[in-house]
C-alpha cells in the first residue's frame, strides 16, 4: 500500500489513505536537524559544540577528537551507520531473510555499552560522508539532554505541535502493519536511536510539514535546509541537497525500516513537494522524484 502526497500551486493532492500511519524511518533526521538548527539560532548550542559538550557519555573510543554538532549532522563523524554487534541482524532483517527485530532483548543499558565499544578510524571532518544512524542518534540525545527533556518531548515543543502535526509520534500504536520485500510481516523498528529513524506519521502530517518547508520558511526550517558538505549531492542538516547547475535545487530525503520505506522532498524555486510513504521495504524514491517532476 502506498499513500502519496503533492503540494503545487498552494494545493494538495493526495492518493491512498492520508491519515493512515507509516513509519518515517531515515526522515527523522530531518526532524533533528532542525531541531539542531533550532536551537543553534536560540544560541542554546552552537553547530561547531563538540558533542561531548552536551553528551559527555555514553560516547565511541575516539581516535581523534569528538565530532562537532554539524559534523553529526551532516555524516561526516566517521561513525559507521550503526554499532558493530548490531550490523549482521539488521541486514539479515532489513533483507528480509528474517522477520526477527534485530534490537529484541537490547535494553537501554546494553546500548552504551554499544556505542563505547565503537572506535571510528577516520578522522571527523572533510568532505568525506559517511552516512550514520549512529551519529544522528547521538546528536538528538544530546540536543535533549542539553533541552533538559527527552527527544521527542523536545521535538513535539519545538516542530509537531506548532505544525499541528497530531498524527505523528514515535510509538507504533495505530500504525498499519510494515511487510518485508516478500510480503512476510515485518517487526515494527524499536532501536535506542530515535532521532535517528522513529518517527511515525501520515501523509496529512508531513504534508502540513513540507508546507513549513515552503511557505515561506522559518528560519530554523531555512538553515537546516542549507547545503554545508559534499558534492554535486550536498547534504544539509539531516536533508540530502541536489545542486545541478541547470536545474533547480531539489532538497530531499528517503527513509526505509524493516517493512517500511518512505520518501519526501522540496523544490524551493518552484514550490512543489512530495511525500510517498509505503507499507513493504521496497524502494519508492523513484515514484518521489517522478512525481515532483511530473
Amino acid at each position: 500500500m502506498h499513500a502519496t502526497g503533492v503540494l503545487r500551486d498552494g494545493n494538495t493532492t493526495t492518493t491512498g489513505p492520508a491519515d493512515a500511519r507509516f513509519e518515517l524511518a531515515s526522515i527523522t533526521k530531518v526532524f533533528t536537524g532542525i531541531l539542531l538548527a533550532d536551537m543553534a539560532l536560540r544560541g542554546e548550542v552552537a553547530l561547531d559544540d563538540p558533542l561531548t559538550r552536551h553528551l559527555p557519555s555514553p560516547r565511541p573510543a575516539w581516535r581523534h577528537r569528538a565530532p562537532t554538532l554539524l559534523e553529526l549532522a551532516t555524516h561526516r563523524s566517521g561513525l559507521a551507520n550503526t554499532p558493530r554487534a548490531m550490523r549482521r541482524r539488521e541486514l539479515l532483517t532489513a533483507t528480509g531473510l528474517s522477520t526477527r527485530d534485530p534490537w529484541a532483548g537490547v535494553t537501554a543499558a546494553d546500548y552504551p555499552r554499544l556505542v563505547a565499544a565503537e572506535s571510528p578510524r577516520t578522522r571527523p571532518g572533510g568532505r568525506i560522508i559517511r552516512y550514520s544512524s549512529m551519529g544522528m542518534g547521538l546528536l538528538g540525545d544530546a540536543l535533549a539532554a542539553r533541552a533538559g527533556a527527552p527527544y521527542e518531548t523536545l521535538l513535539r515543543d519545538r516542530i509537531l505541535d506548532p505544525l499541528g502535526m497530531a498524527a505523528t509520534s514515535m510509538s507504533p500504536d495505530g500504525q498499519v502493519p510494515g511487510h518485508t520485500r516478500g510480503g512476510r510481516l515485518a517487526p515494527p523498528l524499536r532501536d535506542h536511536m530515535p532521532a535517528a529513524g522513529s518517527l511515525r506519521s501520515t501523509v496529512g502530517d508531513m504534508l502540513r510539514f513540507l508546507r513549513a518547508c515552503l511557505d515561506p520558511p522559518a528560519p530554523a526550517f531555512a538553515l537546516a535546509a542549507q547545503p554545508y558538505a559534499g558534492g554535486r549531492m550536498k547534504v544539509g542538516l539531516g536533508w540530502f541537497v541536489v545542486a545541478h547547475p541547470r536545474k533547480p535545487q531539489i532538497v530531499w530525503h528517503n527513509g526505509g525500516t524493516w517493512g517500511f520505506r518512505s520518501f519526501t522532498a522540496f523544490r524551493p524555486s518552484t514550490r512543489e513537494a512530495v511525500v510517498v510513504l509505503s507499507d513493504t521495504a521496497k524502494s519508492v524514491d523513484k515514484l518521489g522524484f517522478t512525481l515532483l517532476d511530473s
